[in-house]
């Protein structure tokens, strides 16, 4: 199915040349028909920020392995002037150069090229020993790209390229084998044994060279021992087309990588959609989130009532030296992904401070998985070595959003494990909480704020933890080493020990705001806060170890309870403003 949907994508865009691809060209090489000697000349690319990279161009081009397989009117070094560096053997650049002259000369001899007169010079100027009279400039290799060029203009774009390409590489890849029924567009033809094209490295993430999407070059890479194409039959259009819509997709703006994850997101419609809801989860437009959300209750779908023909796909991607590794493929109605997208932003859903209410990116979310730096107040940076993120995050956030399933159990230890580390809890890292005990146990079993009616154990005893919190601050200010510092992490994994440790420790802290005449009423409200949470505790029967569910709760109502503090020191700061400034119109500042 994938391969019909990249066969179907290429096709309806209608841009690429059969058998093409973009290439690198470092030099260009000036054939001229009055008789001027031939020029290798240096060509870069102006806007590329890789000082000495050279210009992209599609060109003629079909995969190649360790075998000599020339290109038309556009090869390396060693292929179109035979010339061999120092890491190259000097009797293959011979070969490759001779295989070179041959496919020119059977080119120039074709029908299709009688007429064509590009076709013509360049096989004129290898008749007549061109190559012994180009100057060897500084710098060249034997593998880069260089593009001959009949008087001004381009070999590539002669007239005759495309029918005699197409037919050569039919003849080459086709390599003996039966005609047999096409798995893509279901007709009968030839088929080929290996694909014509690849993909630039530059779009798989992992990719060391240009990679292949199906390559069975082994025995031991192919079903029941086979190689070639046997279990994966395509037709020359077919297999050129796959490749060519596989390059559209990874280079379009419709992908999402990120640094040091090791996958590539590519996503496509069968038609235009009203909205693109991928995007969505990168960039999310606060007016869209919120019409998507408010969707159902006003009675009516997004997509079209539900009724829109389009699909979505989405292909997930990275690379192993030479060949593409597809780590996920999703397709599906373009109402079934609203619905995915709408409950991704359901279950995501946490409190947050006022003017902070804009839908969370995913890239935000991922980012927060990394290792909190307290001098920068920041996360390690995405491309950070010891950010210490997992690789495969970004990918399983994305199926988990596109197939509405649970994130992977993984991401919940990982979380807890950098929060015990850091001691760092806010929105990004309480989103993904809710979201794992949301998809595993329902949406009611944590809501986005604070739930004062929830009596799961573990859920209080992270409430208690910031009353707690709150009373030392309150009572002693700023310290050293505060109380959550001393035993958030023991928290975690011992509740019963650290809330009896913060009973005890409390008493004098109240103590202390009793006997400041200012903070009195202050003293007794808290005590009768936490005296209501500590019954409610008791009840609930606090277990002596969390299970890592459990602890997810405790940081939710952690965090729960320190927004709801939060927005009450804000209202007290806007009322003192108020007053300040004389009367209750008066516009509060900004936090």
């Amino acid at each position: 199915m994938l391969v019909k949907r990249l066969v179907d994508h290429a096709q309806r865009q209608g841009t690429s040349k059969p058998f093409h691809r973009e290439r690198e060209l470092h030099w260009q090489l000036e054939i001229s028909t009055a008789g001027r000697p031939p020029l290798l000349t240096r060509v870069t690319d102006p806007a590329a920020t890789r000082p000495g990279r050279g210009v992209s161009r599609q060109v003629p081009a079909v995969v190649r392995t360790v075998g000599i397989s020339p290109n038309l009117a556009a090869d390396d070094i060693q292929y179109v002037l035979g010339w061999a560096d120092e890491k190259t053997k000097p009797e293959r650049a011979a070969s490759c150069h001779a295989a070179f002259v041959d496919l020119v000369t059977r080119w120039a001899g074709d029908p299709a090229a009688q007429d064509d007169t590009l076709a013509q010079a360049v096989a004129a100027f290898y008749q007549q020993n061109g190559p012994h009279r180009v100057a060897e400039p500084e710098g060249w290799t034997s593998k880069q790209g260089v593009l001959l060029v009949v008087d001004g203009v381009p070999a590539t774009e002669a007239p005759s390229v495309v029918p005699y390409w197409s037919t050569e590489v039919a003849r080459r890849k086709a390599g003996g084998a039966a005609t047999g029924l096409c798995l893509s567009c279901g007709t009968v033809a030839p088929l080929v044994d290996t694909v014509p094209g690849k993909v630039p490295k530059k779009l798989v993430p992992g990719a060391s060279n240009d990679a292949a999407l199906v390559s069975v070059n082994e025995r031991v890479f192919g079903y029941q021992l086979t190689t070639g194409l046997t279990h994966t039959p395509l037709c020359m259009v077919c297999a050129d087309s796959m490749t060519t819509g596989l390059v559209a997709v990874l280079s379009s703006d419709h992908t999402s990588s990120y640094a040091r994850q090791d996958s590539k997101l590519a996503w496509w419609y069968s038609g235009p959609p009203e909205t693109d809801w991928m995007a969505q989860l990168e960039q999310p437009d606060p007016s869209a989130v919120s019409r998507l959300l408010t969707s159902p209750h006003e009675g009516k779908a997004v997509a079209n009532g539900g009724k829109d023909l389009t699909r979505f796909h989405a292909l997930t991607v990275s690379g192993n030296i030479a060949r593409i590794m597809v780590r996920d493929w999703v397709e599906m109605p373009l109402p079934e992904l609203e619905r995915n997208i709408r409950s991704w932003f359901e279950d995501i859903e946490i409190v947050r401070a006022r003017g902070h209410d804009r839908p969370l990116r995913l890239w935000t979310l991922v980012l927060a998985t990394g290792r909190w730096q307290p001098k920068l107040k920041a996360y390690a940076e995405m491309g950070s070595k010891s950010s210490r993120r997992s690789e495969r995050l970004h990918r399983q956030l994305v199926a988990t959003a596109l197939r509405n399933t649970p994130p992977p159990p993984e991401l919940r230890h990982h979380l807890l494990a950098r929060i015990t580390n850091d001691g760092r809890v806010d929105a990004y890292r309480a989103a993904l909480l809710r979201l794992s005990l949301v998809r595993q146990y329902g949406k009611d079993h944590v809501m986005p704020g604070l739930d004062e009616t929830n009596t799961d154990p573990a859920y209080l005893c992270g409430r208690i933890f910031t009353l707690l919190q709150r009373i030392q601050r309150t009572a002693l200010g700023d310290v050293n080493t505060s109380f959550a510092d001393r035993h958030f992490a023991g928290a975690l994994s011992k509740p019963d020990q650290a809330v009896t440790t913060g009973m005890r420790e409390a008493q004098p802290w109240l103590k202390k705001l009793w006997r400041d005449k200012t903070k009195r009423g202050l003293s007794v409200r808290l005590d009768r806060e936490l005296a209501r949470m500590t019954t409610l505790l008791e009840a609930a029967a606090l277990p002596a170890r969390f299970t890592t569910a459990q602890q997810s709760c405790f940081v939710l109502g952690y965090y729960h309870q320190k927004a709801r503090y939060d927005e009450e020191m804000l209202a007290a700061l806007e009322k003192k403003n108020k007053e300040a400034e004389g009367g209750p119109d008066a516009e509060p500042d900004t936090p």
